[in-house]
């Protein structure tokens, strides 16, 4: 139980704020890089996992509280819901026997977890951070390290020139300014360059620009760091075999394969990860988080080839909590548990039955509706232009199911993977119905 909620903030006890007072705290004191919806989370999940408490204002003007679907699971990072039982009493049994230490020193989870995620992946070897982005700009590293001593089509090394890396357009990778360079988000890079060089942008999907631009820089591509599914972008799946050319094509010009797999990783998509889906060989490098932790605490990791993945070096990386005790441990339960519950095959399952159940009210709603796409329990729904994603954002959750527009035309649904036909009937109601608002 929080020993908070009588703590007095602001003049009263925190318990006591109004949603127009946390608005109030959230427009007047925090940076505004997220447009939230109305209403306040409150704190303890609802009657089922995948459902959600909130409070919101109701149109006579009170508050009232609710429960809602969760749709969104933070962006795929809570594949077991809130309040998972198994996860949540490893981690209370967890809290108190240990705080952070520094990776100086092994501690007696850490080699069990890096085994774990080595049966997990089948990588072979594994650098832990905490956030996404953190992951992505280790791979940057790894990348122009690997291109510098082994790159080049004779593989002696890219020495006489930067090592060029291929990013595709519409890509998300964090926040960090490597991630950041890799993209060609407008208002992510608005103001703040200039960002890193030696980065190239293709369109997404297409061999023949790939392929264009290895030609174009011939001799001297590190490699390219690509989604397998761009999921910020709004749910954008590739032709099943434009993965496996571009994997064929860098290996024909001895440069690497990077895969992003932080929102697609971990069973989201019906397969373990979203590569194996499209036939490839595993990919040189990938980098994973969110749902690495089942959402309860930010894990992140660069997973890799034992002769990329060796060129680190002591003092050449590090991370106060990457692999601290308490994240190795969690990380480690959230494996053994996605086994156990056979997580990958349920979203596939469930994925199916959704996507049904989306595409019949897309049915219904063409005028306002251009597309449903996705695998697994990650879909998106692209609204017509003249929709707008977050008007469509505040009517699901007014019909009760909290989902979030992903550049303004694109409502991303990707709910806990142990919802069931109930949960997913709602998220289609709730489809309908808001459509029909708009």
């Amino acid at each position: 139980m929080s020993t908070l909620d009588d703590a007095v903030v602001g003049g009263k006890p925190i318990s006591e704020w109004t949603i127009e007072d946390h608005n109030k705290a959230l427009n007047e004191l925090g940076a505004h890089i997220y447009e939230p919806l109305d209403g306040v989370l409150v704190l303890g999940a609802g009657s089922k996992p995948w459902m959600l408490k909130v409070r919101m204002v109701t149109k006579d003007g009170k508050e009232q509280e609710t429960e809602v679907v969760d749709a969104l699971a933070c962006y795929s990072a809570v594949p077991f819901g809130h309040m998972d039982k198994v996860m949540v009493e490893g981690v209370q049994a967890f809290i108190g026997r240990m705080a952070t230490i520094p990776r100086s020193i092994s501690h007696e989870y850490l080699g069990p977890w890096l085994v774990a995620l080595q049966e997990y992946t089948g990588m072979d070897m594994f650098l832990p951070k905490s956030s996404g982005t953190e992951a992505v700009e280790a791979a940057i590293k790894a990348l122009r390290k690997w291109a510098r001593k082994y790159g080049g089509k004779n593989g002696t090394g890219i020495r006489d020139k930067n090592p060029i890396i291929i990013s595709a357009e519409k890509s998300f990778h964090g926040r960090g300014f490597g991630s950041t360079s890799l993209m060609t988000d407008r208002l992510s890079r608005k103001d703040v360059g200039p960002l890193i060089p030696g980065i190239e942008h293709v369109p997404y999907n297409k061999v023949a620009a790939f392929e264009a631009k290895m030609k174009e820089f011939e001799g001297a591509v590190a490699g390219a760091i690509l989604e397998p599914i761009q999921a910020e972008a709004g749910i954008f799946v590739p032709d099943k075999d434009y993965l496996k050319q571009v994997q064929t094509i860098l290996k024909a010009n001895n440069a690497l394969l990077v895969l992003d797999e932080i929102q697609t990783g971990y069973g989201r998509t019906g397969a373990n990860f979203a590569w194996q889906a499209f036939g490839l060989e595993m990919p040189d490098l990938m980098t994973v988080g969110k749902a690495m932790s089942a959402g309860f605490l930010p894990i992140s990791c660069l997973c890799g080839k034992k002769e990329i993945m060796e060129l680190f070096e002591p003092h050449s990386e590090g991370s106060t909590f990457g692999g601290y005790p308490l994240a190795a441990y969690v990380g480690m339960l959230t494996i053994s548990e996605l086994k156990r519950r056979k997580m990958t095959e349920m979203a596939a399952r469930s994925g199916k039955y959704l996507r049904a159940k989306l595409d019949e009210v897309a049915g219904k709603h063409t005028d306002k509706v251009k597309e449903v796409r996705g695998m697994g329990l990650l879909i998106g729904v692209e609204v017509r232009p003249g929709c707008n994603g977050h008007d469509l954002s505040m009517a699901m959750l007014r019909n009760g199911v909290y989902a979030k527009e992903t550049h303004d035309t694109n409502l991303r649904i990707a709910p806990p993977i142990v919802i069931d036909k109930d949960g997913m009937d709602r998220i289609a109601a709730a489809l309908d119905r808001s459509l029909a608002d708009l």
